[in-house]
């Protein structure tokens, strides 16, 4: 497998393929962010080139939280147009699944 994810520089901006987890316990939905933004986001990340988007979202869920849980169905595709803190004109397209069983000490 390639190592690089699928972001793709276009003409003057970038298209990727993005994951995402939607981790829900006791009506709460976890959600990450970080000191380069002022928006919450899921568990999720980049697609790698030849990764599928649930070996993919695996992935993600173990490097951000590690632990290994179980996946549900995919319930959502988005499109997203955005422009990046560093000024850069972005097309998404992400794919949410959301997990089945969700231990306790996930969250």
């Amino acid at each position: 497998m390639i190592n690089g994810d699928i972001t793709l520089d276009i003409l003057n901006g970038k298209f990727s393929c993005r994951v995402g987890a939607i981790i829900i316990d006791s009506n709460e939905i976890l959600m990450a962010k970080d000191e380069k933004t002022s928006f919450y986001y899921t568990i999720g990340g980049r697609v790698r080139f030849g990764e599928t988007a649930e070996e993919a979202i695996l992935r993600e869920i173990f490097e951000e939280t590690q632990h290994r849980l179980e996946l549900g169905e995919l319930k959502y595709v988005h499109e997203n147009f955005f422009t990046s803190y560093e000024g850069t004109v972005n097309h998404e397209i992400s794919f949410f699944t959301r997990l089945n069983q969700v231990p306790n000490y996930a969250l």
